[in-house]
């Protein structure tokens, strides 16, 4: 079954989300899980299962590769006016979430979650201290020298 923009716009998030779960599962999508007889996590083990609280754990969490997230766009229950990260609606234009692991795995998301997400970057050239780092650096060896 394909979704529309306004059947997803009037579920719910867990409705969303079992949705999501389902659609995968029944495709024959896997993810990851963890085997207690070898005592490892091992991809493609154990079926989706919502996650009714938290719409990024679901997204981010669970739905790891670019087949998983494309089969969700042409189900259309991605980029379809709805945001995965926070689950709610997408208004104007919409913004564009790409995995740092795969740039295959990208999906729109809301101005408020991209803005969220640049606050809160890992990227350590994105803190100042680096910066600030590179200007005292000469300023000490400048005055060590004299």
């Amino acid at each position: 079954m394909n979704y529309t923009k306004e059947q997803i716009k009037n579920m719910t998030w867990p409705e969303w989300n079992e949705a999501m779960a389902k659609e995968l599962n029944e495709a024959g999508f896997r993810t990851r899980g963890f085997n207690s007889e070898t005592g490892r996590w091992e991809s493609n083990r154990d079926l989706y299962k919502p996650h009714p609280t938290d719409p990024e754990t679901f997204i981010l969490g669970q739905v790891e590769g670019a087949n998983e997230i494309n089969y969700l766009k042409n189900k259309g229950l991605l980029n379809n006016g709805r945001c995965p990260m926070c689950g709610g609606p997408i208004n104007g234009i919409p913004a564009r979430f790409t995995s740092g692991y795969d740039q295959n795995v990208h999906f729109q998301i809301c101005q408020k979650c991209c803005n969220k997400g640049r606050r809160t970057s890992l990227n350590p050239d994105n803190n100042t201290g680096c910066m600030l780092a590179l200007i005292l650096f000469p300023w000490h060896l400048i005055k060590s020298i004299f």
